[in-house]
């Protein structure tokens, strides 16, 4: 048998307006895919961004931890 060794990618999708700029998510994350942007959003907070998006391994610990909700993770396959 020959098996393909499956490789997954993680997206973060963050609503910026939704964020209300505790910093959790980047707090949290093992692997500081995010940072907190130096824009703002329509609440006047600063907001997370992807800063290292190939290095998310999909542990969900951001999306989990905000109160907000603002925070998906979506996979694909190669």
């Amino acid at each position: 048998k020959i098996y393909k060794e499956c490789k997954m990618k993680f997206f973060v999708i963050i609503n910026k307006n939704r964020c209300k700029g505790c910093n959790l998510c980047v707090t949290v994350c093992p692997k500081n895919v995010l940072k907190m942007s130096e824009k703002i959003n329509k609440k006047a907070y600063n907001y997370p961004e992807v800063a290292n998006p190939a290095e998310c391994k999909g542990c969900k610990h951001c999306a989990e931890i905000c109160p907000d909700a603002a925070i998906e993770i979506e996979g694909e396959t190669d």
